[in-house]
């Protein structure tokens, strides 16, 4: 009986192999960029990929194919369907969501592609803010933009801001298991040929609710302890670049009165000053370090006022109460969408002004 199991591996083995291998690179279309839209009666799939080019885009012309249905899975199929060649979204980066289909819900979108076992998990999601992401990818080849090149342009240029991207399906996924705190996708503006993170979109209860504009979204990002540099611009006479920033929060519950406190560290450069002044005095440094201090709360004050107008929480206070107060999340949590904008918030926010070097002659 061992000897029949040893005798058939091979065979098995075999039969694996053949199936995995029967279709060369060159006979499948390599999908880079996935449009998904909802037109209030089916989804629409719009679908990059490269013509003649395997998994290589650079090499290859692109085309965009099309095809709908009444769910995102039935679309894909008919996508399938409709190409001449096989596809596949094993080598598909960037999935863009029209704003509609948002508005619909990211789990319909999201669904069919978590189930998916050839995706990337890294790949990086986006709202195509005020319009369908069919018409970003259209006029995309139409303008002869490399889409796919322009997109992982951006979400290098995103780094350049922050520490971590979070807009992966992994993140995605993840934030879509819990209930408490909004989802937030970067919102993808399209205007005259180019692409533009403006801020974030804001889900509740998995459906778009609202947009963040930059600021506001960078005061979020300062209370999530993700930023890694940030322009001030005091007035037209000094500009700063803030780096090395660091945020703590801490959360109270006492007497059912929830206090959230945002303790932020940070440094800053000066790199530009319009003044025949000297601002390198002892006080004149003092006021630009209180100053920069007001500019960094005034963005989380945004944030704050957004939270407190829409009672949704974008900062994910819900978490951190349920990690650092346990006994009393279990008293607020039935509550809690109520008590959003009843949080007291307090600031401890310090910084300093590092030396700034100069090429040249001072003034």
């Amino acid at each position: 009986m061992k000897r029949l199991l040893l005798l058939m591996i091979p065979f098995l083995l075999c039969g694996c192999s053949h199936d995995m291998n029967r279709q060369e690179i060159d006979e499948v279309d390599m999908i880079h960029v996935l449009g998904i839209d909802w037109s209030g009666e089916n989804y629409t799939l719009s679908a990059l990929y490269s013509i003649g080019g395997g998994a290589d885009a650079e090499s290859a012309k692109v085309d965009i194919i099309q095809a709908s249905g009444n769910t995102v899975y039935q679309a894909y199929e008919n996508l399938k369907l409709k190409n001449k060649k096989n596809i596949t979204l094993a080598q598909t980066s960037y999935y863009l969501i029209g704003e509609e289909a948002a508005k619909n819900g990211i789990d319909y979108c999201l669904d069919f592609l978590s189930r998916d076992e050839t995706i990337k998990l890294e790949s990086f999601v986006y709202i195509t803010k005020e319009t369908d992401a069919s018409t970003v990818l259209q006029d995309g080849v139409e303008n002869e933009l490399l889409i796919n090149e322009d997109l992982e342009a951006l979400s290098q240029k995103q780094l350049e801001t922050l520490t971590r991207n979070d807009n992966t399906i992994l993140g995605l996924l993840n934030e879509m298991e819990q209930s408490y705190s909004s989802i937030l996708i970067p919102s993808l503006l399209y205007d005259e040929d180019s692409f533009l993170i403006e801020g974030y979109a804001v889900f509740d209860h998995l459906q778009l609710y609202d947009y963040l504009d930059g600021t506001t979204a960078m005061g979020v990002n300062f209370v999530k302890n993700i930023v890694r540099r940030c322009p001030i611009y005091i007035s037209d006479t000094v500009g700063l670049l803030v780096s090395n920033t660091k945020t703590k929060l801490k959360t109270n519950v006492k007497k059912g009165i929830i206090t959230v406190t945002i303790k932020i560290d940070f440094e800053s450069f000066i790199k530009e000053v319009n003044t025949e002044e000297d601002i390198f005095t002892k006080d004149k440094l003092d006021e630009l370090t209180n100053s920069q201090n007001n500019y960094i709360k005034d963005m989380i004050d945004k944030a704050i006022n957004f939270s407190i107008s829409s009672n949704l929480d974008i900062f994910g206070i819900a978490r951190m109460i349920e990690i650092q107060n346990a006994k009393e999340w279990a008293t607020a949590e039935p509550k809690w969408s109520e008590n959003i904008q009843d949080l007291n918030y307090v600031f401890d926010i310090n910084s300093k002004i590092s030396k700034s070097f100069m090429i040249g002659n001072a003034r």
